[in-house]
């Protein structure tokens, strides 16, 4: 599906409709947010109120609180408004933190361990979410963020207490790349932050949507906060039409507008540059002035047909910021879901939200008082009404109930210092995007296909070899050790000995301080143990990067007594989990531990020295692909990896106990599939890791070289037996 095609609707056409629908809450708003009530509704003195406290946790300074109180204020006004037909009503009681200047740690244990707060609504910046959700969702307390990275909610979609109010930043990204081709751009290249929480899923996603949109990469410029501006300039001069700049602070969009204006200046070519979210704020004009004249990019914010902005304008004289319309949602959401435990009192809150956006029978209205109070009444009489509110349909994921599945954006421009809106883009959550789970559908035509016809004549096959290589330690690379541990035991269960698999790892993870459960290693949350009774070879600390090459090609020495020792009747399997760079594979702290050319070098030697039937090597890396491409022409020798030479691969399995990603969903995969059939044909297994694989692409590399791949399969490898 051609995004360009599905995301956008125009300004001009839902126009006539807004109007229309914008009418009765601007007559209500006048009204200081209240309509007339009924002569028969109950009076508010008369009502018995349940009070539950709702800690709010968001940048306060920049004059950005006055934004969420008087949100909030609206909202709390509306809300008892709605119990009118009603002897007892829910109000929230709203308590405000500041997420810019408070210490979180300390923040979000207080909060999760504070019984009065009854949910937690915050994290604008993606690190502080991280840290308010690692601590909320352990101790079950509802978590609603505002933050959009992807790996935030990948890691905590299945605690089952984090509700994201937008789509994550793939989606963003997505948007972005489709005004590009909107525009009709045929390149585009990336500038944002290296090792930043919002930045890393655009870097992430960037090179692998491009490529599905058709789009020409002309690369992904990550810059610090020392080098910022050298990299903007380096990514004005990459001869891509568009730039799409993701500042993670708005004081970090100044060297890239100096970079575009010196790019003007010396009479170069100068690409367009669309902004993130980040440039979408009145701080933003208040900061750089004149300079910010003209920028345009894309900002979450309220559905135009629900008329939230228009009303909020008129009533306050002031533009919503960055996120008010999902901060008023959430809040409704708290409330509808405390209303709905009056009369399910056996149910968990969590369980009353999942109710009240299940919905399906009522079709109800907005944000409004009036609207809220149809909503309810629908809730009293035990019905389910169907939710809109500011932001739009407040619809969520049916499995994990995480991320609502659409989200507006402003296609906005700074025009003689003021916003304007150009056009609205939206999504629907389905097909295209599934945000939640970080998926995405292929295409038949983007997977590779293979010549079905071609055989090789190959020697008898009397014996196998693996080498298993985990090429990072610490903590925080857990699933590195742990996917290779685990293939180590299929392999066994599989009927290879000891003798016949060189395992390399640093082994650091079993017994680490950070451990909870000593001597246990998993790939899945309550998962076997993939440590049980394994026996490593080598340290990865003991080994150079060359000797890898060494080890495959046997060349044996007093440092490697134990090498791959293979014959011309031998297939070898090679299975590498680590780190990745464009143009290498990482090795412990070297970043360009093994290259490309290396690797070719030393599989032409094992060709030369007839040391092998067939090798397969599969590589779970970033940007792993650039590096097995260069491989090739290379007889009996078949190279998979999880990712081309310009993406990224991606986690799998986050453990919020621990803080750990267990796995990598190319491996988690892989493992799946020959534990299902260890005789799946090589064309089949790289269809599944096709489809499988979220956020990257899986590539394979010489098959024109190896023969059919329709008919060869994995029982050669996995499975063989003298």
């Amino acid at each position: 599906m051609t995004c360009a095609n599905k995301l956008l609707f125009s300004r001009k056409s839902i126009m006539k409709r807004i109007v229309i629908k914008l009418i009765a809450p601007l007559l209500c708003l006048i009204g200081l947010w209240s309509c007339s009530d009924d002569e028969s509704s109950m009076s508010y003195a008369d009502k018995q109120w349940t009070e539950k406290t709702v800690a709010v946790v968001l940048p306060m300074e920049k004059g950005l609180a006055a934004h969420w109180e008087r949100t909030l204020g609206m909202f709390a006004t509306n809300f008892e408004r709605a119990f009118k037909n009603h002897e007892t009503g829910i109000r929230l009681k709203f308590e405000y933190y500041d997420e810019a200047n408070a210490d979180m740690q300390e923040l979000a244990r207080s909060l999760a361990f504070n019984d009065e707060v009854y949910a937690v609504i915050g994290g604008l910046y993606s690190s502080n979410a991280a840290i308010l959700a690692a601590e909320l969702t352990l101790v079950g307390k509802t978590f609603f963020t505002l933050a959009t990275t992807e790996q935030l909610v990948r890691a905590y979609a299945s605690t089952g207490y984090l509700w994201a109010m937008t789509e994550t930043d793939i989606t963003q990204c997505e948007v972005l790349l489709s005004k590009v081709i909107n525009y009709g751009g045929k390149s585009v290249a990336l500038l944002a932050k290296d090792n930043d929480d919002y930045g890393q899923t655009f870097i992430d996603w960037f090179a692998f949507q491009a490529r599905e949109l058709g789009l020409k990469n002309m690369g992904s410029y990550a810059y610090t906060s020392d080098n910022i501006a050298d990299v903007s300039c380096q990514a004005m001069q990459s001869g891509a039409e568009y730039v799409i700049c993701i500042p993670s602070e708005i004081e970090e969009m100044g060297p890239m507008l100096e970079a575009h204006k010196t790019q003007s200046l010396n009479g170069q070519s100068v690409p367009r540059m669309l902004f993130s979210d980040t440039a979408y704020g009145a701080d933003v004009l208040k900061i750089h002035g004149d300079a910010a004249e003209g920028i345009e990019g894309v900002a979450f914010g309220a559905d135009p047909e629900s008329g939230f902005d228009v009303s909020y304008r008129t009533f306050f004289n002031a533009t919503p910021t960055l996120g008010e319309s999902q901060l008023h949602d959430a809040a409704m959401l708290i409330g509808y879901a405390a209303w709905h435990q009056q009369f399910n009192p056996e149910l968990s809150l969590q369980k009353s939200l999942r109710a009240v956006v299940s919905g399906e029978n009522l079709n109800m209205g907005s944000w409004t008082g009036e609207d809220m109070g149809l909503v309810v009444d629908a809730l009293a009489a035990g019905k389910s009404p169907y939710v809109r509110g500011a932001s739009g349909h407040l619809r969520f994921d049916a499995k994990v109930f995480t991320n609502v599945l659409a989200t507006t954006y402003y296609n906005f421009k700074v025009y003689n210092g003021q916003y304007i809106i150009l056009d609205y883009n939206t999504s629907d959550g389905g097909n295209r995007t599934d945000a939640t789970l970080a998926g995405w559908n292929w295409k038949a035509s983007q997977m590779q296909d293979f010549n079905n016809s071609g055989e090789y004549d190959y020697p008898v096959h009397t014996g196998n070899w693996a080498l298993l290589v985990a090429s990072s330690k610490g903590w925080a690379n857990y699933r590195h050790q742990a996917d290779v541990l685990a293939i180590y035991q299929q392999l066994k269960q599989a009927g290879y000995t000891d003798d016949r698999i060189i395992l390399i790892a640093e082994d650091d993870i079993a017994d680490n301080v950070s451990n909870p459960n000593k001597g246990v290693v998993q790939v899945t949350i309550g998962g076997n143990n993939v440590y049980e009774q394994v026996e490593i070879d080598y340290h990865m600390s003991e080994l150079q990067a060359k000797d890898i090459l060494a080890i495959l090609s046997g060349e044996k020495s007093e440092r490697l007594p134990v090498v791959i020792e293979s014959t011309a009747n031998d297939n070898v399997f090679v299975f590498w989990s680590g780190h990745g760079v464009p143009g290498a594979l990482c090795w412990n702290d070297d970043a360009y531990g093994i290259m490309g050319d290396q690797l070719d070098e030393t599989f032409r030697r094992m060709r030369e020295k007839r040391s092998y039937r067939k090798l397969l090597m599969m590589v779970e890396a970033c940007f792993s692909g650039g590096v097995m491409e260069q491989c090739r022409n290379i007889p009996g020798m078949l190279f998979v990896t999880a990712a081309n030479g310009d993406e990224t691969s991606k986690a799998d399995v986050f453990n919020g106990e621990m803080k750990v990603w267990m796995s990598n969903r190319f491996t988690s995969t892989f493992i799946e599939q020959i534990t299902e059939n260890k005789n799946i044909a090589l064309r089949d297994l790289y269809y599944r890791l096709f489809i499988n694989t979220v956020g990257s692409h899986v590539m394979v590399y010489n098959a024109e070289n190896y023969g059919n791949l329709y008919s060869a399969d994995m029982s050669e490898f996995i499975n063989f037996k003298k």
